[in-house]
């Protein structure tokens, strides 16, 4: 589902384009001075945090209190299982910058997510993430409760899809 613009085309803004792709969680990026590193660059484990600081505002906007207060009462924890990033230009100290982020499906227990960070003014692709989340609890894959991919959908504005896993097990050691 595409927006309406309120702009004419030509006044496209890099923000318009990441929503044009369907990223519909599209925030500003505001690295601190200590994310540059000696060279001036964007650090590349800086724009690891910076990704990770993204997802956590998108469960806060859409997700929020139901779903902290149901990790704490199960006793259940996010994690990470694989991330991989993608660095495709240098980030400065005096630019601007936007990131997005997506559900792109669910793959037997992992949550499958993409991000991107672009330059602002331009549009110029600064890094883009792939990441797949679990629930864990008590050292083992939890399955997701149904209200979360809920609320996910209705953030998406679409459900989301869900495939067989093709992973090992978590912890399987083979």
């Amino acid at each position: 589902m595409k927006r309406k613009r309120t702009r004419p085309c030509d006044s496209v803004t890099p923000s318009d384009a990441l929503e044009d792709e369907g990223y519909r969680f599209v925030v500003p990026v505001d690295p601190q001075p200590t994310d540059f590193d000696a060279q001036g660059h964007l650090n590349n484990a800086a724009i690891g945090r910076l990704f990770n600081d993204m997802r956590i505002a998108y469960i806060r906007r859409y997700l929020g209190e139901p779903w902290t207060d149901f990790l704490r009462t199960e006793g259940i924890v996010v994690v990470a299982r694989e991330v991989h990033v993608l660095y495709e230009s240098e980030g400065l100290p005096s630019e601007e910058y936007v990131g997005a982020m997506r559900y792109v499906r669910r793959e037997g227990r992992g949550a499958i997510i993409e991000q991107r960070m672009i330059e602002a003014v331009t549009g110029r692709a600064v890094a883009r993430a792939w990441v797949s989340q679990v629930l864990v609890r008590a050292g083992a894959v939890a399955d997701w409760p149904d209200f979360y991919f809920t609320l996910v959908a209705e953030a998406e504005g679409r459900a989301i899809e869900q495939r067989p896993s093709v992973r090992r097990e978590w912890g399987s050691g083979s």
